[in-house]
């Protein structure tokens, strides 16, 4: 893959052992390859003892793939105090690692100040994200929703697959990949909200990943990795998409 964009490696949620070095284990394999910098871990929550415990799993998880304790650096973010370019770029990092969680916690943490995706793009640093990590990452991120939002309010996925809120709420993201992520495809059901999402004209086109499914991204060339199946929707008019299915390991080429 070219080297003129960075490295955005989108997880689709889950962690079974089996797809572990896959999915992970590529991640590890990029930020490892990135230089001498630290991995950001960072988490979204409201509570202190919520962030490390998220980042306490995946500094497990990093570890087990041979990502050495003294290059993971964890970082608790929360709505009142947003990720910044000035913040990553005191690490100087070689990876940055979104971790999973409440997407619409995620997003007013991360996206309401995009100078940390300035500086992730000037230095061309490995971008990782997992679940809510994955979903933020997009230019039109998805953040919840279980019902229509066209003023009709029909349900389109199961209420507990809406991340706290009813209807379908897509949002300006991070704008590291040029299309939309939603996550859990198979397992929750979302690739439906992601259909929705794009014949309503939200998006123009989006991704929904598997769990357990790694979708990587760099420029216009895609790669799915992992045991499972990523999900291309494009908008061909009002109502009208266009659905593909890419089963792990498939490269693709975004025309």
């Amino acid at each position: 893959m070219t080297n003129e964009y960075p490295l955005v490696l989108l997880h689709g949620g889950g962690d079974a052992p089996t797809a572990r070095e896959s999915t992970f284990g590529r991640m590890a394999q990029a930020f490892l390859g990135g230089g001498d910098g630290p991995l950001l871990i960072v988490a979204a929550a409201a509570e202190p003892e919520e962030a490390r415990e998220t980042t306490d799993y995946y500094s497990e998880l990093f570890l087990a793939l041979a990502v050495p304790a003294e290059r993971l650096q964890p970082i608790w973010v929360r709505p009142e105090r947003p990720l910044t370019g000035a913040q990553v770029a005191g690490y100087a990092p070689a990876g940055l690692f979104v971790c999973g969680g409440a997407t619409p916690v995620y997003h007013a943490a991360l996206c309401a100040d995009l100078s940390w995706v300035e500086y992730v793009r000037g230095q061309r640093v490995a971008y990782g994200g997992t679940s809510a990590g994955a979903a933020i990452a997009a230019t039109r991120a998805i953040v919840g929703g279980w019902q229509t939002g066209d003023g009709a309010a029909r349900p389109m996925i199961f209420a507990g697959a809406g991340e706290g809120l009813d209807a379908l709420t897509v949002r300006p993201g991070a704008g590291l990949v040029p299309f939309a992520v939603d996550v859990h495809a198979g397992q929750m059901g979302t690739l439906t909200r992601l259909i929705q999402a794009v014949a309503g004209g939200l998006t123009d086109e989006g991704w929904a990943i598997d769990e357990d499914t790694l979708l990587v991204a760099q420029g216009s060339r895609l790669e799915v990795a992992g045991r499972g199946h990523a999900y291309r929707v494009e908008r061909l008019g009002v109502g009208e998409v266009r659905l593909e299915i890419l089963a792990a390991p498939m490269e693709y080429h975004r025309g």
